[in-house]
């Protein structure tokens, strides 16, 4: 866990800051589950917060994450799809994650949930181009959709919440 450097001075005056600077432990895992899942789907962070009713898609603009993601998920079963590397698709699934792990674990949990993204986008893409043949490609990809979303999903569910009205 992040400890700041002090001479413990602010700390016994103010009893809740460390509390109020430092996610819990468990928010920060949700972070990186969140982002490892974005960095496989991009939309799969805020349609994970829309259903849960929070981040900056929850109630009726929810929709639009929704359209957005089934699109993505049907666009990335097309042979002719982009490279996740490619400058847009990396930029939104780094956005998207990074802004669903500063709600999940506040500055840390963006950072955190960034750089899992990153990583996951790293793995999957890496795994993909070795996946031969349409069949398997395609059950490869759905096998992604899969992962990407029970990961996000597992993420929000399991944050505190406790950054809810920051």
């Amino acid at each position: 866990m992040f400890k700041p450097v002090t001479n413990g001075l602010a700390f016994s005056t103010f009893p809740n800051l460390e509390s109020a600077l430092v996610p819990p432990r468990s928010d920060l895992i949700a972070a990186a589950l969140l982002g490892l899942g974005g960095g496989l789907r991009s939309f799969a962070p805020p349609v994970a917060l829309a259903i849960h009713d929070r981040g900056p898609l929850a109630g009726p603009a929810r929709f639009i994450a929704f359209g957005a993601a089934g699109g993505e998920l049907i666009a990335d079963k097309l042979p002719n799809m982009g490279s996740r590397w490619a400058p847009r698709g990396l930029t939104l699934r780094l956005g998207f994650s990074s802004t669903g792990g500063r709600e999940l674990g506040g500055w840390p949990g963006a950072g955190i949930a960034a750089a899992a993204a990153l990583a996951s986008a790293f793995a999957g893409s890496r795994l993909r181009v070795k996946v031969r043949g349409r069949a398997a490609q395609l059950a490869a990809a759905s096998a992604e959709d899969a992962l990407s979303y029970g990961l996000v999903l597992a993420a929000v569910r399991r944050s505190s919440g406790r950054l809810d009205d920051h």
